[in-house]
């Protein structure tokens, strides 16, 4: 037999804010994301992504809150929702630098970074 890992089996679990059956509790997806992601994400509500690079990691931050759109209306952005987000590696880096904004953080062990609101910004350590 093959090594596959482990298998955990979950209760169910229904989100109190959707009242929507999920595949995971919240306090399970921060658990695991503590476990297993390389760059831990604080700070306002953000959505993001993790990818793996040759020469490190990219995080993608992108800020949903603070635009309103309707079907048949242009987007309203409200300007004072600004994200701010500390990330720090759980990972050797040596630096980081975030794509958009252009800046560069020679101690890349807590990185804070605002992204506005509709907004998105990368940040690549290594």
């Amino acid at each position: 037999m093959s090594k596959s890992g482990r298998v955990e089996v979950l209760d169910a679990w229904t989100n109190p804010d959707t009242f929507r059956p999920a595949a995971l509790s919240n306090d399970r997806l921060r658990r695991l994301a503590r476990e297993y992601l390389p760059i831990d994400v604080s700070g306002d509500p953000i959505q993001f992504e993790v990818n793996r690079i040759p020469s490190g990691w990219v995080i993608e931050l992108i800020n949903n809150a603070g635009v309103t759109k309707k079907p048949d209306e242009p987007a309203v952005i409200n300007p004072k929702a600004i994200a701010r987000v500390t990330l720090k590696p759980r990972v050797s880096c040596s630096s980081a630098c975030a794509w958009r904004s252009k800046q560069v953080f020679s101690d890349p062990s807590e990185v804070r970074v605002e992204v506005r609101p509709g907004a998105l910004e990368y940040v690549e350590f290594h």
